[in-house]
């Protein structure tokens, strides 16, 4: 009789041809989901490793133009031209020497002549195309906006409020734009490289929004340590709130002010007389928060972007085009500003 066969253990090791899984008649087809599977494991693993990367970060290139590097843009100035008063001599008319004497409106009593210098957006005062001296040859305007989680972010920008105003930026700034803005997570605007982020960004909205705990730092190391600016609009109801409260977490030691009718934001390309109030839901005059001499968050408090958008909320053509001029003032001033900063990181 036979010795007995020996019983032999269970091969668990998965690295093993002759482990007890690979075998049998669905030995293959386990074999090749496991294959699926740990492939599509290692694939997000190696995305979100990616994303954690320090040195994997966004990028903004601005539009490059010529002119000195230290140039800032030309300001609309104002010169008003006295013309000497010209002496009236006074007659009877009853007198028998005749006299003309010229109808009162005619009369040239005093008169002003303002004049305006032209004006280019960019930066410096070169021949060349406009644009900037730390643009990057072929780079395009991108509008870029916020979105946050929860509340409506993208308030009137889905009805072409955003895309009007980059058409109209680029008539004004004969630059090249893009049509399509970009979105930025609130909890990502901190992951632009140094100096490569946007000048300025939009925040929008009229309902109440959420923000964590971290998102005061990230927005804080945005706009002091890469030189950006928020230009933010109130649509009502409760974004004021939650935007009052983000800026209190993001910039503790800066109080809101209003914006003074005559600051340069004001006029520069487009000379204004102030803020235009439109729908004016806190204020008739914008906010601004202001830290190391500069703008870094401009907040129209009447909801701009009604009237940039396709039916122009139902203001009129003359309160939209003041919308209009006064979003291309801020965002070419964010980015003449942007540009010097750059420039002088690169001691140019």
């Amino acid at each position: 009789m036979p010795p007995p066969v020996p019983k032999t253990s269970r091969i668990w090791n998965p690295f093993r041809a002759q482990a007890w899984f690979w075998q049998g008649r669905h030995g293959n087809l386990r074999r090749w989901w496991a294959i699926s599977f740990l492939g599509h494991v290692g694939l997000v693993a190696l995305t979100s490793l990616v994303l954690l990367i320090p040195g994997c970060r966004r990028s903004y290139d601005l539009v490059k133009g010529s002119g000195k590097p230290k140039a800032m843009m030309k300001q609309m100035k104002v010169q008003k031209v006295h013309v000497e008063k010209k002496k009236r001599i006074l007659v009877n008319p009853n007198s028998s020497v005749l006299f003309h004497i010229p109808d009162v409106d005619a009369t040239p009593l005093q008169l002003k002549e303002i004049t305006a210098n032209e004006y280019k957006i960019g930066q410096g005062d070169g021949d060349g195309p406009p644009g900037y001296a730390a643009g990057k040859a072929g780079a395009k305007f991108l509008f870029v906006r916020i979105s946050t989680k929860g509340g409506d972010w993208d308030l009137n920008l889905r009805n072409g409020a955003d895309a009007n105003l980059i058409k109209r930026f680029g008539q004004d700034s004969k630059m090249p734009v893009s049509p399509l803005s970009i979105d930025v997570p609130l909890n990502e605007i901190d992951r632009y490289k140094a100096a490569k982020a946007p000048p300025v960004v939009f925040l929008t909205g009229s309902k109440a929004f959420q923000f964590d705990a971290k998102d005061p730092k990230r927005l804080r190391s945005y706009l002091l340590d890469n030189h950006g600016m928020v230009f933010a609009d109130h649509g009502g109801n409760q974004f004021h709130n939650v935007f009052m409260q983000l800026l209190r977490a993001a910039l503790p030691e800066v109080q809101p002010v209003p914006v003074p009718d005559d600051d340069p934001l004001y006029g520069a390309p487009h000379y204004m007389e102030g803020c235009p109030p439109l729908w004016a839901h806190n204020g008739t005059q914008a906010l601004g928060w202001k830290k190391n001499g500069r703008w870094v968050v401009f907040y129209h408090q009447g909801a701009i972007t009604d009237a940039w958008k396709d039916n122009h909320g139902g203001t009129s053509a003359e309160s939209a085009e003041l919308a209009y001029r006064l979003g291309v003032n801020v965002l070419a001033q964010a980015m003449a500003s942007y540009s010097e900063w750059v420039m002088a990181r690169q001691g140019k």
